[in-house]
């Protein structure tokens, strides 16, 4: 049985690892810096986690920190930024916190083939800001955008309104490195669009949360720069949005995000309607402005109103929509087709995307636990699923976070005890 890690100082960890170079690492007490102490307390895991930090400096040093783990049976909490550190299932005491935060440059670019390999502690919001200069991006738009780091969005596979023209995280890489329980350096995947060969260890590992191994370095395919961007917010009757929905998945438009949005996320247009169909256009001028006339025509004809808006107001939009101050997030699919009566029934706030029925909503601090079993009873019977990612131990003692049926969770697990069997990697997904 493990035991929660209590060294006296940082130089006692690294004499206990025996460090060679101390320049390859860095420790902090957590405790006792405030970015840290509010992210960690925030997640929960104040009571389950050491006083202690540590940031690698290079793989190596993580190798042997994973290895050392290995050997003496501690167990281990891969984290970026700690974005999203409370995220998933209650999760147990650990002795190793590790951050990839110092990990964090581009390792490879290849400008004429639209590929990058970075490390995984880059924060996304960096990489596309090297990217922009190349006019280049990758089109991964996830929550906390400011902070999270390239290796945690692809553990979380936390890729949002983007993935109605892109995809999600896992359509997107073409190859990665990780680090396995016993300290070795993987790599699977490849630098070409095109790679098959061998086990497809780029999905498996995206939406890991962790599990299975700390991914140390991955490998994107980028879109060049769209010249123009412009979104049209439709409000109204359900029934009409019903089949503007229908219309716009049916026909050839091709918006790069389209979500329904719900209640304060679309009052941030100022429409009194519950919720609306947001959809947003990239590409030259002339097919932007086409596509927006044609979802005007037919929202005119179903008695639907609109809006459509530009520049610092459209940015401002889809990145208010990912932000909230709500203390649970539940991660919800459903049926295309249902997305209205779902928002309309339970009156959430949140968004999901019009194609895949894939999004999230925020709920309240006093919601009951019977009010969300309905709504994932809601989306089970609708073809879907809704996964509490992040809300109170209380809630997540009361409710499975995941909602696990048919045989996933009995797979998953011999994954995990195929990749780990000495649980070295802190598990939050079962």
């Amino acid at each position: 049985m493990n035991q929660i890690f209590q060294a006296s100082s940082p130089r006692q960890i690294k004499e206990i690892l025996d460090f060679c170079n101390v320049n390859s690492i860095k420790i902090i007490e957590w405790d006792k810096n405030p970015k840290w102490q509010n992210k960690i307390k925030m997640a929960g895991l104040a009571d389950c986690i050491p006083r202690y930090l540590v940031f690698p400096n290079t793989t190596a040093m993580l190798s042997q920190l994973v290895s050392f783990a290995y050997r003496n049976h501690w167990r281990v909490i891969p984290t970026g930024e700690a974005t999203k550190l409370s995220w998933g299932g209650v999760r147990q005491p650990v002795n190793l916190l590790i951050s990839m935060a110092n990990l964090n440059q581009v390792v490879e670019h290849g400008e004429e083939d639209l590929v990058i390999t970075v490390q995984a502690g880059m924060k996304i919001k960096d990489l596309n800001n090297f990217l922009a200069s190349k006019g280049q991006f990758l089109p991964i738009d996830p929550f906390f955008e400011e902070e999270a780091t390239v290796g945690g969005v692809v553990a979380t596979a936390n890729n949002l309104s983007w993935r109605q023209r892109y995809g999600g995280v896992r359509d997107l890489i073409l190859g990665l490195s990780f680090v396995r329980a016993d300290g070795e350096v993987v790599k699977a995947g490849g630098k070409v669009v095109k790679n098959v060969a061998g086990y497809d260890l780029m999905k498996l590992f995206t939406g890991s949360y962790g599990s299975l191994g700390i991914i140390t370095q991955v490998t994107f395919r980028l879109y060049p720069l769209v010249a123009h961007s412009s979104s049209i917010f439709v409000g109204g009757e359900k029934e009409g949005l019903k089949i503007l929905r229908d219309t716009v998945t049916k026909s050839g438009l091709t918006p790069t995000m389209a979500d329904f949005v719900s209640h304060s996320c679309s009052k941030v247009l100022g429409s009194d309607d519950g919720f609306g169909l947001a959809m947003r256009f990239e590409s030259i001028k002339p097919s932007v402005e086409q596509q927006i006339e044609q979802v005007q025509s037919w929202t005119k004809n179903l008695g639907l109103s609109s809006l459509v808006f530009s520049d610092s107001q459209e940015l401002d939009f889809w990145k208010d929509i990912k932000i909230t101050d709500a203390p649970i997030l539940c991660k919800v699919g459903i049926l295309g087709n249902r997305i209205v009566d779902f928002l309309a029934t339970f009156e959430s706030q949140g968004f999901i995307n019009i194609s895949s029925g894939v999004g999230f909503v925020f709920l309240e601090q006093n919601i009951r636990s019977h009010q969300v079993r309905a709504m994932r009873q809601f989306c089970e019977d609708n073809g879907g699923y809704l996964s509490i990612i992040q809300a109170p131990l209380e809630l997540k003692k009361q409710i499975e976070p995941w909602g696990y049926v048919g045989n996933g969770l009995t797979m998953m697990k011999k994954i995990k005890e195929k990749f780990d069997p000495q649980e070295v990697f802190s598990n939050p997904l079962f």
